[in-house]
């Protein structure tokens, strides 16, 4: 069993961890286009001060060394993609958009070495951009392997423009390593126009009539049976014999005059599998406020959407990749359907949100179900999280510790407050607040701690951890222990304590914190406001920073669900 779960750029991933023609299937939901910023929002307790928020996604990717470098990368690769992408260079320039397109490339390059070929590719994305992103399906995959332009209605209209028609649907592009692929016809509900046409028989089944005739056929199939024919240039739909098979089972209507009717084929509705889907998918909502499967993430697919994605272009067993698989709905749905799976992302928080969700309805964990790679589990590991990405090793830091909320997490200089433990302080006192400072820099020393002093002591806070990567030197040590303590019945912590990664990982050492008699049992997670007026939350992806600049203010939020999702009463914000 396959089953692996990856935390890093998918770029990385796909070339070092995934061999060739090793996946059947491919889904991915980019990102759209924003220049937004995504915020879990946390609930403190009732006696607290106002909730806070941590931001855990920015889609700000513009024109940088970055695309320069991916821009080069699609030059050495060559071939069509690189005469489409050099003609796009022309057109656009070094421009945002640009910037997005060749990031795509390089990576849609991959997915195509990686996918057997009988595999299958579906590419989730808006009208936006989807036209450049088919034509540049076209210079990877070849023009005659793309099979449908997939149109998905939501229930709801989003990015409505004063001047423009509501935008309520979604493009997903389906396109195909060979001719020879994965194909099984899915099928969906009638509509109640179409229900409209049944009639109830004198048992009360639901029937309708379809047609007897074809055009074209043979000689033999066009003659009179029973006193009807097929007009024009039709003919009988079955055979002769067949005909009369129906007919004396009495699986034909008949006009008033007794003689059949070319419409007349009866067929029962609880014997038809339903609907063939076509290329308009109007059948399957979004993923609501109050539906129970979401979990707060703002572009949150439904299940049905990736089953029925799966059922068609995959068999039991095959292996699905998902490349940037945000809260792990196509996880979720190639483990139900019994496929091996394959998940990456960028953002740690995604990763954690995977993990629950995977346990709460498989039971399954790291090591026992599935495989968890790129996340630190060494001090050389961390290093290398800290180096790459500050943002993402200050969200690791505080998974790691066990923090309740995050806090002012942002790119850019912050308060001094990365996260907050809660503890039960006591019959009639409430709850007690533990801070958190991460800093993955290499120059940390005694004035970080007194600067982190001070904001406990501007806080009111009990205790704080200050992280690090590196052993705290002699000086940093006995400023944190002059801290003192604080009381907690009859035990005492350390008010100030310093948690280095290195020691963590090297000695076992970990910080002194109050039992989980004393902690609070759960974090509730604030809903999204309910004003009225409030702009919808932006439907578009977060994994992968975006280079579409314009078109928004900046103040953007999405609100998410990251540790409560499964907890009971948890928060559906």
């Amino acid at each position: 069993m396959v089953n692996k779960l990856f935390f890093g750029d998918n770029l990385h991933v796909t070339r070092e961890q995934i061999a060739d023609e090793s996946v059947d299937l491919v889904y991915l939901d980019p990102p759209f286009n924003s220049d937004a910023r995504y915020n879990v929002f946390f609930q403190s307790p009732s006696d607290r001060a106002a909730s806070a928020q941590a931001e855990a996604f920015r889609d700000t990717w513009t024109w940088d060394e970055e695309a320069e470098w991916a821009f080069g990368e699609v030059a050495r690769i060559g071939g069509s993609l690189a005469t489409f992408v050099n003609a796009l260079h022309v057109a656009l320039g070094r421009s945002d958009l640009m910037a997005y397109l060749v990031m795509m490339a390089v990576r849609m390059n991959e997915l195509h070495r990686i996918l057997k070929p009988t595999g299958s590719l579906y590419l989730h994305c808006d009208p936006t951009a989807s036209h450049y992103l088919k034509l540049m399906l076209d210079g990877i995959f070849g023009p005659d392997k793309f099979r449908n332009e997939i149109i998905w209605r939501r229930t709801n209209a989003h990015n409505v423009k004063s001047k423009a028609y509501p935008r309520v649907h979604d493009t997903i592009l389906f396109c195909t390593k060979s001719n020879r692929y994965t194909w099984h016809k899915t099928y969906a509900g009638y509509s109640a126009e179409q229900l409209s046409r049944y009639k109830r028989d004198e048992t009360g089944r639901l029937y309708t009539g379809q047609d007897l005739t074809m055009m074209g056929g043979s000689a033999d199939r066009k003659v009179e049976w029973r006193g009807a024919k097929p007009p024009g240039n039709r003919a009988w739909g079955a055979s002769i014999d067949q005909l009369e098979q129906w007919w004396a089972d009495g699986l034909i209507l008949t006009r008033k005059d007794g003689t059949p009717r070319l419409d007349g084929r009866k067929v029962y509705l609880d014997e038809k599998p339903g609907k063939q889907t076509d290329s308009l998918w109007t059948d399957i909502q979004r993923v609501g406020n109050t539906a129970s499967e979401r979990l707060g993430y703002p572009t949150q697919k439904p299940l049905a959407l990736l089953e029925r994605i799966i059922h068609a272009s995959s068999r039991p067993g095959d292996v699905l990749l998902d490349p940037f698989c945000g809260c792990g709905t196509t996880v979720h749905a190639a483990q139900s359907l019994g496929r091996q799976w394959i998940g990456i992302d960028v953002a740690y928080h995604a990763v954690e949100v995977i993990s629950e969700r995977l346990e709460r309805h498989f039971g399954l964990k790291p090591g026992a179900g599935y495989e968890l790679g790129g996340k630190p589990n060494d001090l050389t590991s961390a290093t290398r999280l800290a180096e790459r990405d500050k943002f993402q090793f200050q969200w690791w830091a505080n998974y790691l510790v066990g923090v309740q909320q995050m806090r002012e997490v942002k790119r850019g200089a912050d308060q001094g407050i990365d996260g907050e433990i809660y503890f039960m302080a006591g019959p009639g006192r409430g709850f007690g607040r533990i801070l958190t400072s991460v800093k993955g820099g290499r120059n940390v020393g005694v004035s970080d701690l007194r600067d982190f002093r001070g904001v406990l002591e501007r806080e009111g806070a009990e205790g704080g951890l200050f992280i690090c990567l590196r052993r705290p030197t002699r000086d940093m040590r006995q400023n944190a222990a002059s801290a003192g303590f604080f009381s907690l019945g009859s035990s005492q912590y350390p008010r100030l304590q310093i948690v280095s990664i290195e020691e963590w990982y090297e000695d076992g050492v970990r910080p002194i914190l109050p039992t989980s008699d004393h902690l609070a049992r759960r974090t509730q997670l604030a809903p999204a406001p309910a004003d009225a007026k409030r702009k919808k939350p932006d439907p578009r992806q977060m994994e992968m920073k975006l280079p579409f600049a314009g078109g928004l203010n900046g103040n953007e939020k999405v609100y998410l669900n990251p540790r409560a999702a499964f907890g009971e009463g948890a928060a559906v914000g």
